[in-house]
């Protein structure tokens, strides 16, 4: 990882002077300032309450030589509270507030390709940003990307660390799979008209959960001014002590177009074993705000219904969504959550969200409790 660093910003260093400056003057700065506030109701204990104020500035130079370099520094800094039992993490180690560089890289475009090695956020299935909270999930890890076959995207990588909202230690890089890293291998192929198929493959040698294969198709069409959508999963997940899991998803959703309200449903079940999210939100179709099918154990379902509204005209950017999973465990156990989400995008500049949560996760292992959370974003 260092060696590579180190080769690409020779290139970038060693390159004439007038280019260089050239490249230094066509760098972007952008980010954006969050607040968060977070209430966390739990049945037969107390309220806990959490807030902070941050955000990320983020630099990425100009191309020299298909070359460019980027950094993001992330901040999340306690306003009124600091309780965070329950709550998505918004502090550090100890729940402090805290910075961090989170990304540090170095891009290389050649033809229709793309490398990226250093600290990066990454979007993959099972590795993935989550920004859920504060500060987002970022990797250490070399990233090749390619486009040269039409319609197809590539994506190869290899990850050795990894910070934030997911992460065991939120404010530090830390090892994934000690310093053996995790592998990774994917193809999308949009080449059949509203049809998306991709397949990845995820290695983690000799870790638990020491490999992960996961195929999705999603089908969305359009007629006058419906649109519906359909989608299929499968994952087999691999362990090293214990069976194989494997997990099977499906999801359909109706929109109507003319008034902004859509319909979907999901359902996923895990056959063998218990399911694995990954590094981040995970992919599986039926996973929630807070419940999801890891918590439903070996054996376990998850179904996943729910509307949303998209207003218009005087009401632009506000969106209104009703949701609600149930789990049930191998013991036809049942855990609920239910979800009200209100997003409202003001401006290109500024957005404001929030999430009213009511849990009843006793039955596998989480609270039973009323949550709120409301973030505020500049987008600059």
């Amino acid at each position: 990882m260092k060696s590579s660093l180190g080769l690409l910003l020779m290139l970038v260093v060693g390159s004439e002077a007038e280019s260089l400056s050239e490249a230094l003057k066509q760098t972007k700065v952008e980010g954006y300032i969050r607040g968060t506030y977070q209430h966390h109701d739990v049945k037969e204990d107390r309220v806990y309450k959490d807030d902070a104020i941050g955000g990320k500035l983020h630099l990425e130079t100009g191309k020299l030589g298909g070359i460019s370099v980027g950094a993001s520094l992330y901040t999340s800094y306690a306003l009124f509270h600091d309780d965070n039992r329950g709550l998505i993490p918004l502090r550090g180690d100890s729940h402090k507030s805290y910075s961090i560089l989170g990304e540090a890289y170095i891009k290389a475009t050649f033809a229709k390709n793309l490398l990226t090695v250093g600290l990066q956020e990454i979007e993959t299935p099972f590795a993935q940003v989550d920004d859920i909270g504060m500060v987002p999930n970022s990797f250490e890890a070399v990233m090749f990307q390619s486009q040269m076959v039409q319609n197809t995207t590539l994506t190869m990588g290899h990850i050795v660390k990894m910070a934030g909202v997911d992460a065991p230690i939120v404010d530090k890089f830390s090892n994934i799979n000690e310093d053996r890293g995790m592998q990774l291998v994917g193809i999308a192929y949009e080449g059949i008209e509203d049809l998306t198929l991709q397949a990845w493959y995820y290695n983690l040698d000799k870790a638990e959960l020491d490999s992960i294969i996961f195929l999705e198709s999603d089908y969305e069409k359009s007629i006058d001014n419906i649109a519906y959508g359909f989608g299929l999963q499968y994952a087999k997940e691999g362990y090293s002590v214990g069976a194989d899991a494997n997990v099977y998803g499906v999801t359909a959703s109706l929109m109507a177009q003319n008034i902004g309200l859509t319909v979907r449903g999901a359902y996923t079940e895990v056959k063998d074993n218990g399911a694995n999210s990954g590094f981040g939100g995970g992919a599986f179709y039926s996973n929630s705000e807070y419940l999801i099918l890891d918590n439903a154990g070996a054996n376990g379902k998850a179904t996943w219904y729910g509307v949303e509204y998209e207003a218009s005209d005087s009401l632009e950017g506000l969106t209104v969504g009703l949701g609600r999973v149930t789990l049930e465990n191998s013991d036809k156990a049942k855990a609920t959550e239910v979800d009200l989400v209100l997003s409202y995008e003001m401006s290109d500049a500024f957005e404001v969200h929030a999430i009213a949560s009511n849990l009843k996760g006793t039955n596998v292992g989480e609270d039973d409790a009323k949550h709120l959370r409301i973030f505020a974003n500049y987008n600059f």
